[in-house]
């Protein structure tokens, strides 16, 4: 299968922008990481490329795909976060989100981890699914029943019980089984400062409207209503298109097909 790819970041309206992006692979196996630094805390910049850096030094070293290696990408991740605060003594609370997918092309299969709230994506026939689980209290609240407001513009929806570097890992951190990849789907990778901005029915919107991933990721840049607003954090995306563009990324159907 073939593997398209486009990435942007921006500042937003932010003095740095503490997000970092990166991926590496070879024609079959390939791992993306996305992370961002955590608001409160000094170093973020340092802790989110340092994260983004290990795991994808990790999986070059030895490049695997299955579930104990996607499992050992939060270990990877905590390790390198552990070590950073030892190093940079300065940033002691410094801490970040991750969100890491990895891809068989051969096999076509993938599977994905996170911490924290920054999203992985899944657009299959042209609908948006959020494969990973925003460790929030916000979105605790709402699961137990307890919240039954809007998480997108509560003030209160950046509160984190689980990054990197929190003590306690939560569950749901890693998949529980692969997920079958079908030529046409799409992953995207994002900071909560592009989701929180641009909801998926817009996500969609853009999708179908786009001949590459460049121009979906561009797009998806522009829909941010107010990006140097002194609210708006930073916002990036990593874009995995797979296979040719075909009928299945854009043809709309009722409801999100079950992993298969």
């Amino acid at each position: 299968m073939k593997l398209s790819l486009a990435q942007r970041s921006e500042r937003g309206g932010r003095e740095r922008n503490e997000d970092a992006i990166g991926f590496c692979g070879n024609e079959i196996l390939g791992c993306f990481v996305l992370a961002d630094g955590t608001g409160g805390y000094k170093g973020g910049a340092v802790a989110s490329e340092v994260v983004v850096q290990q795991v994808l030094k990790h999986f070059s070293a030895a490049p695997q795909v299955d579930l104990t290696s996607i499992g050992t990408s939060i270990d990877v991740a905590r390790e390198a976060l552990y070590e950073a605060r030892r190093t940079h003594p300065q940033f002691p609370g410094m801490d970040t989100t991750i969100a890491a997918l990895m891809l068989d092309t051969e096999r076509a299969l993938a599977y994905w981890s996170s911490l924290g709230d920054s999203r992985i994506y899944l657009f299959r026939s042209g609908r948006a699914r959020i494969l990973t689980t925003d460790h929030s209290v916000l979105q605790s609240m709402i699961d137990a029943g307890i919240f039954t407001g809007e998480l997108r513009g509560n003030r209160k929806r950046n509160l984190l019980y689980a990054a990197v570097g929190t003590e306690e890992v939560p569950e749901r951190v890693v998949c529980d089984k692969p997920l079958v990849l079908c030529s046409g789907d799409v992953f995207l990778l994002c900071s909560d400062g592009l989701w929180e901005s641009v909801d998926e029915t817009t996500m969609e919107a853009l999708l179908r409207q786009a001949k590459t991933p460049e121009q979906w990721v561009d797009e998806l840049m522009r829909a941010v209503p107010d990006p140097e607003a002194p609210e708006q954090d930073n916002y990036s995306v990593l874009a995995i298109w797979i296979g040719e563009r075909e009928e299945v990324t854009t043809r709309i159907l009722p409801h999100m097909p079950e992993n298969g």
